[in-house]
């Protein structure tokens, strides 16, 4: 998108979103948004081919769903270097 956005479309957008924009601006929102939107097509002009895009830019591995039987939390809190009374001691982090 090259052309930035006019006041009007500006101003129709904001009326969209239910948002007040100063008239003094209507400019350099509009600047903003074109920038915006040029962004977008960028993104969307990437060709991935077969590839899930993720956040980090790995692919996304699908296994099966496996039930597995839990630890019980009494068993947890048993297995902590420190513990009392069902409860997992941890040192005093605040005087």
């Amino acid at each position: 998108m090259s052309t930035n956005l006019s006041s009007d479309e500006i101003k129709r957008l904001a009326l969209l979103a239910r948002l007040t924009v100063p008239e003094a601006e209507l400019e350099t929102i509009g600047k903003d948004v074109t920038n915006i939107l040029g962004f977008v097509d960028t993104i969307q002009s990437v060709q991935l081919g077969d590839q899930v895009a993720t956040a980090d830019g790995h692919t996304n591995v699908f296994r099966e769903d496996i039930v597995h039987p839990i630890t019980p939390a009494y068993d947890l809190i048993e297995a902590a270097p420190l513990h009392q009374d069902h409860f997992v001691k941890v040192p005093k982090v605040i005087e």
